[in-house]
């Protein structure tokens, strides 16, 4: 399918279209943008969307690229249909209203505030995006073997354990490209002192609660926080002003994609 006859032919886009779109797409080449009120971002929104609300969508217009293909949404399709129209009324030449909205989306969302899910992991001051991201992966990698460790079957265990090792592996490849962009990462310090010292179960049911007491919302929690660290990746891809790392944060929100598509199948095997 050629995208580009999409937006010659119509400013109309469906839920099924938008999602081969973006999962075909790198998170640089195009962009997304929601136009609700903040209260319904945070319940849930697409990972990597821009959040500019209806009503300041004339004055923030200075925050979007007009030669980029935009793919525009809501709740329903209704004020995603006027911005569109204000996005081409300003010269924005490649624009689509999602039909239905988020109402009509079948793929995965990240929910709450930007940080939401992420926060606990990633507390303090970095010296840049690299550092924000190995702190990420590591104590993603923490949260996995302590859950395998409570695990009720094998197969969850099995499960946990080759994502904390999928986590490992993004931080070897997070340390080599953070040397050729001429960044360190500090691996061994922690400002907080949750990575340095370790998280304790006591402390992740403290922070979610009835989220890790079952296998399927083990899974489900799983999928929340790789949901929400492909949204932090597409948001750094996209706000990052060097072609090295936009290139390496796009690498890495694809692969959380795969880990999200690796745990999705997963539940599909509870269900």
């Amino acid at each position: 399918m050629k995208w580009t006859s999409l937006f010659n032919k119509t400013e109309n886009i469906s839920a099924a279209a938008a999602k081969e779109y973006i999962a075909e797409k790198s998170q640089t080449s195009f962009q997304l943008i929601d136009v609700r009120q903040p209260k319904e971002y945070q319940e849930q929104h697409l990972p990597g969307a821009v959040l500019i609300p209806l009503n300041e969508l004339k004055e923030r217009l200075g925050e979007c690229i007009p030669n980029l293909p935009t793919i525009v949404y809501c709740r329903s399709g209704v004020r995603s249909k006027a911005a569109c129209q204000i996005l081409q009324d300003h010269n924005f030449t490649e624009v689509l209203n999602l039909s239905g909205g988020i109402l009509q989306w079948q793929g995965s969302t990240a929910h709450g505030s930007e940080a939401f899910g992420l926060d606990f992991f990633i507390q303090g001051n970095y010296g840049n995006g690299f550092e924000i991201a190995y702190h990420l992966e590591k104590g993603l990698q923490q949260f996995y073997l302590l859950l395998a460790k409570e695990a009720s079957s094998q197969g969850i265990t099995d499960l946990l354990q080759k994502m904390a090792q999928m986590e490992e592996g993004h931080m070897a490849l997070l340390i080599a490209q953070s040397k050729n962009a001429g960044l360190q990462i500090k691996t061994s310090s922690h400002s907080s002192g949750i990575i340095e010292g370790g998280l304790s179960l006591t402390q992740l049911q403290t922070a979610f609660g009835d989220n890790i007491k079952t296998r399927e919302a083990v899974l489900q929690l799983a999928m929340m926080l790789e949901a929400q660290a492909w949204d932090l990746y597409s948001r750094l891809a996209r706000i990052s002003t060097k072609e090295i790392e936009q290139e390496f944060y796009q690498q890495m929100s694809v692969e959380e994609q795969k880990h999200l598509d690796k745990l999705t199948a997963e539940l599909d095997n509870l269900l």
